[in-house]
């Protein structure tokens, strides 16, 4: 609609705006004494236009239609009246600009920035024969060098390019010129700068990502998230792909609450869209380096141009990110290596085929690599007794490790407890995650549509390494889960556009995803892994004597344990969405997704030892008792019940289920001027089950969850579009919600967990949101993100007790109570300052961010020992850069202060501590980047 009043300008108003300004004649004198110089290919309408292009600009302008007057127009729009002032400006910019310019090309000697311009013979216009590409670069660097304001922002959340404050959705945007300056690469950085983001991840396998506390992921490949990560339209299924560096970025958008009319899969909660820089016609190359402190070093290099002009472009860019740990691994007194490193590397290349006018290609291929020794969690606490005093010995992971079988010359070994930068890891190596992918977008103008064609597949792999026992001896030596993903797409979407129906504007289409996962989950046991997983009296009475240490010794040694599973899914969705314009200011956007869904799982458990039988006939035993043979058993198990095998079942039959989802959307907005838009929306969303095995091999399935959300919000402006501040109400309910519980293990006699996936009864999200833009005045940008969330369970009686409660067979009931992962309070804020210096061109660069958490319980059984405290962490840089933004080097810090704190706690159990994962720690350096 906005576009449509744009064409109604008179064109008498812009031909009196042009004398005015007196741009023809300026302009005209520019172009005339920059010979040599080509145009540049310039982009109406995009948000990368050149300023510096004023032919292009003043031939666009003078286009517009001239049937209506501008004095009926400007009563009853105010877009209209925005544009105009804003155009007004830009123009008064680049006479400015083109004013330096001719003076100093007249102070140099230049005959020619004296002469008069030529006239157009049939106008009396001055004629224009190029754009300037000089100007046109150095407002362009400049720009992209600057964080942009809210109203500035252009967004893709509805699969079109839209200004962010035009958009009746709660979104925040994170943009390219913020991700260079603040290096910011990660989905964690992501969340210093968006209010009620949440991310965790040890390793590709446990990447969660949660907004307003729910989301969150725990090694499940048979379940969705409830969160949606989507890079360049492709959706991304498998958590683990979130887990990289981001580069050659765009921007980023957060959209909360559900989108799954027009974003589907997965979006059940919301939506982290990553947008990544296209092939451009114009050269550009783009170099940054970063080395500081930790042996730091990260490259980042991408180029972009023409392979054959106007019809083949290029871009292509590769990364390197490299940074010692800061967890101390140490072996007794001694330091044997630093874990919690970052070994990243990766690189993606881009083609753009525009064979006609009405016809695009993107085809994107990407690669990346990590390899991290990220399982490195530290014991927050292993306590003496439970918390109705009884003692914990003998069912401790500590008194286990107290046992004179672990003695050291003497020495009782004691477990580094509380210090988040001390382990104790004997058999730990790097982790390997890899990924690549290609996707393929065609889109064709159709004229009144646009029809959009999206193709893609992924690949995943993670291999873990892991200290399973996290001490010095061989306990649990290799623990972890193997995963191999890989998923196929296919969206088929068309679009209308301009010239469009006037009152709809509308997309509809179609998505069909396949995924197949493969997980390999092993164990493997060490010798010492009988002393320390034997029960007190088993214990006991077999290290009384040399035989029966033999037999402890045994009953574990060399086994390994294997647990297959392969969760597939077909999904086939149809969709469609429509904004209804009643009047200028008022549309009603409507939208429904249909999702048909076959989810089948697979399962197979088995186990296998070189080592001895244990039994009276083997002659190693020689001396040993019934009692000692049944001992030994009962440490091992049998493959029935009990032990550390548990129940051994072998391949079992697939199993799976079939669903339709309907996820649907209710949005009307009104738009009462420029400054101020209100919207509110009511919509619904489900997400498929999951198909389960339990600890038996029988079917366990999980049942669908299903949001119903409601948002009110505001967008506004204030002091001449300098300041901005957006306001948004939720309150969001889920039903059914799909968590990773811990319950008890029925298996076992001796009172420990497992874990499983269910159901909880309902969870209401209420809230507000606040997102603020403020150019204090000029060089000077403050930004405040914050956001008030009560998360709450309001059915949950049936929920497993922390072990701490020593309840295994009572229910704790949760209702009432915060969920886990949910801070009250989150805010970002910060700013950023450039001034110039008055000397060599050069500016001064500072900027400084802070995000807080308030208190909340990262545990999943909400124990008491997963408490993490309100922190704050804060990031900051100074710097100089050239006035044209081609050179930048800063120095800058992250976590300035070196603050602890954890984004996940485990729970306790007989055989384990309660672990935490520790945030990234300090780290500093000189970073230099340059455009050219």
């Amino acid at each position: 609609m906005k576009n449509e009043h744009i064409r109604r300008l008179p064109k008498q108003y812009v031909e009196s705006l042009l004398t005015a300004t007196g741009m023809p004649s300026a302009l005209n004198a520019v172009a005339q004494n920059l010979p040599g110089i080509a145009a540049k290919r310039v982009r109406l309408g995009g948000k990368n236009a050149l300023l510096g292009g004023a032919a292009v600009l003043i031939a666009g302008v003078s286009l517009l239609a001239p049937d209506n007057g501008y004095a009926e127009e400007k009563s009853v729009n105010y877009e209209l009246e925005y544009e105009n002032s804003r155009l007004k400006e830009e123009l008064l910019k680049a006479k400015a600009e083109s004013e330096r310019l001719k003076k100093a090309l007249a102070e140099s000697g230049n005959p020619a920035a004296a002469q008069p311009p030529v006239t157009d013979a049939t106008t009396g216009a001055a004629a224009v024969s190029a754009p300037v590409p000089a100007v046109a670069a150095e407002e362009k660097a400049v720009v992209s060098e600057t964080p942009k304001a809210l109203g500035e922002v252009v967004v893709q959340s509805r699969r079109r390019e839209e200004k962010l404050q035009d958009v009746p959705l709660p979104i925040s945007v994170v943009g390219s010129e913020t991700t260079k300056r603040d290096n910011i690469v990660t989905v964690q950085e992501i969340t210093q700068k968006v209010p009620n983001l949440l991310f965790t991840a040890s390793n590709a396998r446990q990447t969660s990502i949660a907004i307003r506390g729910l989301g969150k992921n725990a090694s499940d490949e048979a379940r969705d998230p409830s969160v949606g990560v989507q890079v360049d339209n492709v959706p991304i299924i498998w958590p683990g792909s979130a887990f990289t560096n981001f580069v050659d970025l765009d921007h980023i958008e957060l959209l909360r609450g559900p989108q799954g009319t027009l974003q589907g899969k997965n979006a059940n909660l919301g939506l982290l869209n990553i947008v990544t820089k296209l092939p451009t016609w114009t050269p550009q190359y783009y170099v940054e380096g970063f080395a500081g402190d930790r042996d730091s070093l990260q490259g980042k290099v991408s180029a972009s141009g023409p392979v054959i002009d106007g019809l083949l472009a290029y871009r292509g860019s590769f990364y390197i990110d490299r940074r010692d740990g800061f967890v101390d691994n140490l072996d007794g007194p001694v330091t044997v290596g630093k874990l919690k490193e970052t070994d990243r590397l990766g690189g993606r290349l881009q083609f753009l085929f525009t064979p006609t006018e009405k016809v695009s290609a993107r085809i994107i291929l990407d690669r990346a690599t990590a390899t991290n020794s990220q399982i490195a969690d530290y014991v927050v606490a292993d306590p003496d007794t439970f918390i109705n005093g009884e003692s914990r010995a003998g069912k401790s992971y500590s008194s286990r490790l107290a046992r004179d079988y672990f003695n050291v010359n003497g020495k009782t070994f004691k477990p580094i407890v509380g210090d988040p930068r001390k382990v104790q890891f004997d058999d730990i190596r790097a982790s390997r995650g890899d990924q690549e992918g290609v996707s393929g977008q065609i889109d064709v103008d159709l004229g009144r549509h646009k029809l959009s064609s999206i193709s893609a597949y992924r690949w995943g792999l993670f291999e873990p390494h892991n200290d399973g026992d996290r001490s010095p001896y061989a306990i649990s030596e290799i623990a972890g889960g193997t995963v191999e993903a890989r998923q196929w797409s296919q969206e088929l979407r068309l679009t209308s556009q301009e010239p469009g129906f006037g009152f709809i504007d509308y997309q509809v289409g179609g998505l069909a995803l396949r995924t197949d996962n493969e997980v390999t989950s092993q164990t493997a046991y060490g010798a010492d892994a009988g002393a320390f997983y034997a029960g007190q009296k088993v214990y006991d009475r077999l290290n009384a004597s040399a035989i029966g240490r033999e037999l402890m010794k045994d009953s574990m040694n060399g086994l390994l344990t294997t647990t297959k599973l392969n969760p597939t899914v077909t999904s086939l969705s149809a969709f469609a969405q429509a904004d209804l314009h009643f009047t200028d200011k008022a549309t009603l956007t409507l939208g429904v997704r249909n999702t048909y869904e076959d989810r089948s799982n697979s399962s197979n458990k088995y186990y296998s030892t070189p080592n001895q039988n244990l039994s009276l006939s083997n002659a190693k035993y020689a001396g040993a008792t019934a009692q000692n043979i049944a001992d030994a058993i009962s440490i091992r198990g049998d493959g029935v019940s009990g032990g550390q095998l548990g129940n051994v079942y072998g391949e079992v039959a697939r199993q799976g289920i079939e669903e339709n989802s309907q996820n649907w959307l209710v949005n009307p907005n009104y738009k009462f001027n420029r400054n101020l838009m209100a919207y509110f929306s009511v919509s619904g969303g489900e997400k498929a089950g999951a198909a389960l095995f339990d600890a038996n091999g029988l079917a366990e399935n999980a049942a669908p969850e299903k949001v119903l959300d409601y948002e009110l919000g505001v967008k506004t402006s204030w002091l001449d579009r300098k300041l901005f501040v957006n306001i948004n109400l939720y309150d969001t309910i889920v039903n059914d919600y799909q968590a990773r519980l811990s319950v008890l293990d029925t298996t076992k006699n001796d009172g420990s967990y497992r874990t499983k996936t269910g159901n909880v009864g309902e969870i209401e999200m209420r809230g507000v949101e606040i997102e603020t833009s403020w150019n204090a005045y000029q060089g000077l940008n403050l930004f405040f993100n914050g956001a008030y969330n009560n998360a709450v369970y309001n059915d949950f009686a049936n929920a497993p007790c922390p072990f701490e409660y020593n309840t295994p067979t009572v229910a704790c009931d949760f209702t009432g109570k915060t969920i886990p992962n949910a801070p009250e309070f989150t805010a970002n804020f910060g700013a950023d300052y450039r001034r110039p210096l008055g000397f060599y061109g050069l500016d001064g660069v500072i900027f400084l961010n802070n995000s807080y958490r308030s208190r909340a319980n990262m545990n999943a059984d909400l124990s008491i020992y997963g408490v993490q405290d309100a922190y704050h962490l804060t990031d900051g840089g100074l710097g100089v850069a050239t006035h044209n933004g081609k050179y930048n080097l800063s120095l800058i810090a992250r976590n300035i202060f070196d603050t602890n704190y954890v984004t996940n706690v485990g729970s306790l159990s007989s055989t384990g501590t309660v672990s935490g994962v520790q945030g990234e720690a300090r780290y500093f350096g000189v970073s230099f980047r340059s455009n050219f």
